[in-house]
């Protein structure tokens, strides 16, 4: 789960020039509402928490920016992300679904970060039929601005391979308490 935001930059760059002609770059794009000024900075903090390698602390300074206003989605989006990197799959998945809901409908940009999250995270712990059904829906979501990031993004869809499982340590039963196995016949 490492790396999430080398994930965010890197779908910026594969959004590349023609997702910049089109209208999804950041910030530019960002039409949130002006939200609440503390929930902002608890949001940028719980970023750089991240970025510094804490995804624990922007866990909790996510959770302080939610509660300051829960109607920014940013701090949804940066907890999910955090938690994605801490590997709790699901929690994550539901705070980056929290982060899509609450960003506004002409936010496409603020959407599809989302969006492109969840896939990403489902992808990383094997879960390849969530994961492909998430790319699916950010290409579906960009691609009438950007053809080339949809396309990458049905692409990474198809790299996905499931977690393998662990093979048990023993097939056989765990031992009972006062009861020795057998000897073994000579």
């Amino acid at each position: 789960m490492r790396g999430s935001w080398v994930l965010v930059v890197g779908m910026a760059l594969a959004v590349g020039p023609a997702a910049q002609a089109q209208g999804l770059r950041a910030p530019q794009n960002v039409n949130v509402g002006p939200g609440n000024p503390q929930s902002a900075e608890l949001a940028t903090r719980a970023a750089l928490a991240s970025m510094k390698g804490n995804p624990a602390g922007a866990v909790t300074l996510a959770n302080e920016g939610i509660r300051a206003d829960p109607d920014d989605p940013w701090p949804y989006y940066n907890k999910g992300m955090a938690l994605s990197a801490l590997g709790q799959v699901n929690a994550a998945v539901a705070a980056l679904t929290e982060a899509e809901q609450r960003f506004v409908g002409n936010d496409l940009w603020g959407k599809s970060v989302a969006i492109y999250g969840r896939a990403h995270t489902l992808s990383q712990a094997g879960r390849c039929a969530e994961a492909r059904e998430a790319f699916e829906q950010y290409a579906s979501l960009v691609e009438p601005h950007d053809a080339e990031a949809a396309q990458l993004a049905r692409r990474y869809a198809t790299h996905c391979h499931p977690t393998p499982i662990a093979p048990a340590a023993s097939t056989s039963p765990p031992p009972v308490p006062g009861l020795q196995p057998a000897p073994a016949a000579k």
